[in-house]
């Protein structure tokens, strides 16, 4: 079980980092903007053993505070790394 905590927790501090720390579980996920959906997106595969893959952010940042966008561009290198 712990392993899966500590997933859950880093998964959970990623949406607090890049600004998405307002959403609740309970919020259907059709209810999502265009930039939250694709910041969720870019959380999910932070994770991923995927390799050779590209991916295109379409103005991930768009609407964001300043704060937010640095939160942002360091989960961008988090996911090239």
């Amino acid at each position: 079980v712990s392993p899966l905590l500590a997933t859950l927790r880093q998964t959970l501090d990623s949406f607090v980092k890049i600004g998405l720390g307002y959403l609740s579980l309970d919020r259907p996920s059709g209810t999502l903007s265009g930039g939250e959906a694709q910041r969720v997106k870019m959380i999910r595969h932070l994770g991923s053993s995927l390799t050779d893959v590209t991916y295109v952010f379409d103005e991930p940042t768009t609407g964001l505070h300043p704060h937010d966008i640095q939160r942002m561009n360091e989960l961008l290198l988090r996911l090239r790394d």
